[in-house]
């Protein structure tokens, strides 16, 4: 607001010049309605705003300030898009991603190399919920660091942060977490090191229930990593997985399964289920070889609810850099 009106030299600048403030710098809330003034004002190129209306007479030393016009208020557009959300049913993005732990001696492609394309591949994926494998807690120490807009959950295969962890990492926004746990196969589930006979290493699975905002659906999400060794234990593991999922609850089971599609023993209590593996083709391991002919041992699987509208695999190289010895899996699916 013009605080004055004595003249003063105006050393090469108009009077309507001196008696504008510099207006507002910040940029409009995406989604939300543009505000408008009822009142004329001149905007400069240096973008400031003439307070007094073009036209109006200078307002005299001492005299009241005339009444400001009311401006309207912001309104947001978030209820269109919530009704948007209903309407076409939830959307959600998964992906399942084994970076390669990182204490293997993988010269050139171990982790310290490799981590900023790990992060690149990452952020690619454009995940809402993302599930990944062979994680130690300093590699995931870093992947918090670098990707902050995660919420990450899961313990490691020894409880709390020691040993593996397949933790699942869900993107801020419009998913509330409402129950997280890992489990282990095992007689005692519950117990941390649990592990079954003959493994030589526990194997956990990472379980989170979580509601869409938007629509207030709700859902399951399974992150897990298959013994490799053992048929018979990777066959157990997953009949114990199924057992400990709610038939009323749409589920998603993903991650490294050690196990090819036409696995019977492994897939078979899944698709009795009525689990639906995502259609994607080529292999997911390749040993930092980055082919496309290797095995095909990595899945995202949906429960029936779910329509799966797309799926794939990247085989991206960040920087020229292999991100591990697997390539990510993705799916869109809508409940």
């Amino acid at each position: 607001m013009c605080g004055s009106t004595r003249e003063r030299p105006t050393r090469g600048r108009s009077t309507a010049a001196r008696r504008c403030t510099r207006g507002p710098t910040g940029w409009p809330t995406p989604g939300a309605t543009a505000r408008t003034s009822t009142s004329t004002s001149t905007t400069t190129p240096a973008g400031l705003r003439c307070a007094t209306p073009t036209g109006s007479p200078p307002r005299s030393a001492g005299a009241a300030a005339p009444p400001r016009a009311r401006r309207r208020t912001r309104t947001s557009s978030s209820p269109d898009r919530y009704a948007a959300a209903v309407e076409q049913g939830l959307v959600l993005r998964v992906a399942t991603f084994n970076i390669r732990n990182g204490l293997a001696l993988d010269w050139l492609n171990s982790w310290w190399f490799r981590r900023g394309a790990a992060v690149t591949a990452i952020r690619s994926l454009g995940a809402d919920v993302l599930g990944l494998q062979e994680v130690y807690e300093f590699q995931r120490g870093y992947l918090v660091r670098k990707l902050p807009g995660l919420r990450w959950h899961g313990q490691g295969r020894g409880g709390g942060r020691s040993g593996e962890q397949c933790p699942v990492a869900v993107s801020g926004g419009f998913l509330t977490v409402l129950e997280h746990r890992t489990r282990w196969y095992g007689e005692t589930p519950d117990v941390p090191g649990t592990r079954l006979p003959d493994a030589s290493f526990p194997r956990v699975a990472t379980l989170l229930r979580l509601r869409d905002q938007r629509t207030t659906r709700e859902f399951a999400v399974v992150n897990t990593h298959l013994d490799e060794r053992h048929p018979a234990n990777r066959a157990a593991s997953v009949r114990q997985l199924v057992g400990w999922l709610d038939p009323a609850v749409p589920a998603v089971v993903m991650g490294d399964f050690n196990a090819v599609p036409d696995d019977g023993d492994v897939m078979g209590p899944l698709l009795e289920a009525g689990f639906r593996p995502a259609p994607v083709t080529g292999g997911t391991v390749h040993r930092f070889t980055g082919t496309a002919t290797g095995r095909r041992i990595d899945h995202i699987l949906a429960g029936p609810q779910w329509t799966i509208e797309e799926a794939g695999v990247e085989r991206g190289r960040p920087d020229g850099k292999l991100p591990s010895d697997h390539w990510p899996v993705r799916a869109t699916l809508r409940l």
